[in-house]
């Protein structure tokens, strides 16, 4: 135990500090509850994600692969070079319960045929399946990319949340308790003493 000199002023700090510590245990019992909450819900949502995504590529290969065997190899290398563009994202940063995280904001990558670059003419629709299939799984990996970043980031913080309750309830919340007792056994012991004292004098 911390030395502790035994005076009513020390007894009275020592009391404030455990009433701070267990309104602080409160705040972060809420705070990991909160955080927990958000995270399982993310995992679900990411969980669901990767389980569509191996559809949709899957998906897209097939269409790819379909689309090859219909218009040729160079007809649909064509048509990938004139829908070649950049994908522009814009990095957010969000708060949750004092933590912080960055999400991918982004226009939808899936578009309609006739923006694609390519003559409508000249391609078939098998063509049009396959590039829609493809966009369709890059804007689902755009969305896995944001949660699941939010998702390791929520998992540190709940680890690091936990370690602070933790420690305030085993470890330091226990010792002040521990250090108010002996203040108020040591006081205690003093006024009996003195009131032994007082008496003695009176008898004498």
């Amino acid at each position: 135990m911390e030395k502790v000199s035994p005076t009513r002023m020390n007894l009275l700090i020592k009391k404030d500090q455990i009433a701070i510590a267990s309104e602080g245990l409160e705040l972060l019992r809420s705070k990991r509850e909160s955080l927990v909450k958000e995270f399982f819900a993310i995992m679900d949502s990411v969980v669901s994600a990767r389980d569509r995504l191996r559809k949709d590529m899957q998906e897209a290969v097939n269409k790819l692969t379909i689309a090859i065997g219909m218009d040729g190899k160079e007809k649909v290398a064509s048509a990938a070079f004139a829908c070649h563009r950049d994908i522009l994202v814009d990095i957010v940063e969000r708060n949750i319960w004092g933590t912080r995280f960055s999400e991918i904001e982004y226009k939808k990558v899936l578009r309609s045929p006739d923006v694609r670059g390519y003559g409508l003419v000249s391609t078939s629709t098998f063509i049009d399946d396959s590039a829609a299939a493809f966009e369709k799984a890059i804007d689902l990996i755009l969305k896995m990319v944001s949660e699941e970043n939010r998702l390791k980031i929520l998992g540190e913080e709940i680890k690091k949340v936990t370690r602070r309750i933790n420690a305030l309830n085993e470890v330091i919340v226990p010792e002040l308790k521990k250090q108010v007792r002996y203040i108020r056994t040591t006081l205690e012991e003093r006024e009996r003493e003195d009131l032994f004292r007082l008496k003695r004098l009176k008898k004498n």
